[in-house]
């Protein structure tokens, strides 16, 4: 992963005057500017989707890779009583994510060197596999896979037959000095939904387009899941 992403990442952090809410986490987690705008109603609307292609119940458990402040999570807390943890290499988004849901197990550290224990019902990772290279992608999905007892969900993943028009659609919802400094130096990785059915021996049960309502990414993603077993 590029130093200059985490440099950003690691400038958010909750301010004293911010309240915990979903809009805080959304903003803090990157989804507040740009082609990458998502409404707190829109962002529910997409967890829920997600909740209902997961199976996910009360009293089942997610693990978010790169959860940030824990928008995420935050929002699938309030359609259902989940346990609940993540990690995220940014200090202090993980603080946020630590006030904004204090029963949950939240870690400062790099993905690479996420513990395969304990295990969770889902791991899922939103929005995140862009900033990989394939080779750390590959690292983390397989331990993804080990640390889920259910299922893993990767979401929200840059289409690499849609990377040319995507890069444009970020250029064009930013004038030319804002986009500069928003991503000068800063690369996607894009990917195929064969890449990552060939990192496991299993065949992904779903693969479907991104399903954030009125979001202008949504054209150039797309999603994975790849369960185990039968969730029930």
């Amino acid at each position: 992963m590029s130093n200059l992403w985490q440099q950003i990442w690691e400038k958010r952090t909750l301010q004293p005057q911010h309240a915990i809410t979903l809009d805080t986490l959304i903003a803090l987690d990157g989804f507040d500017s740009g082609a990458g705008k998502i409404n707190p109603a829109d962002w529910q609307e997409y967890t829920r989707r997600i909740s209902d292609k997961l199976g996910l119940k009360s009293g089942g458990s997610v693990f978010e890779v790169g959860c940030g402040a824990g928008a995420f999570l935050y929002a699938l807390r309030q359609q259902h009583s989940l346990k609940v943890g993540g990690l995220d290499y940014a200090a202090g988004l993980i603080e946020a994510a630590q006030q904004a849901m204090p029963d949950g197990d939240f870690q400062a550290q790099s993905a690479q060197t996420m513990a395969t224990e304990p295990q969770y019902d889902f791991v899922i990772a939103n929005s995140v596999f862009h900033y990989f290279d394939e080779a750390m992608a590959a690292q983390v999905f397989q331990a993804m896979w080990q640390k889920a007892r259910v299922g893993v969900a990767i979401l929200d993943i840059p289409h690499a037959a849609t990377k040319e028009a995507c890069e444009h659609a970020r250029r064009d919802a930013l004038s030319i000095a804002e986009y500069e400094e928003k991503y000068r130096g800063l690369h996607h990785t894009y990917y195929t939904p064969e890449w990552f059915s060939q990192q496991l021996p299993t065949k992904p049960q779903q693969v479907f387009e991104s399903c954030v309502p009125n979001y202008a990414q949504s054209q150039y993603r797309f999603s994975v899941i790849f369960t185990k077993r039968l969730h029930g």
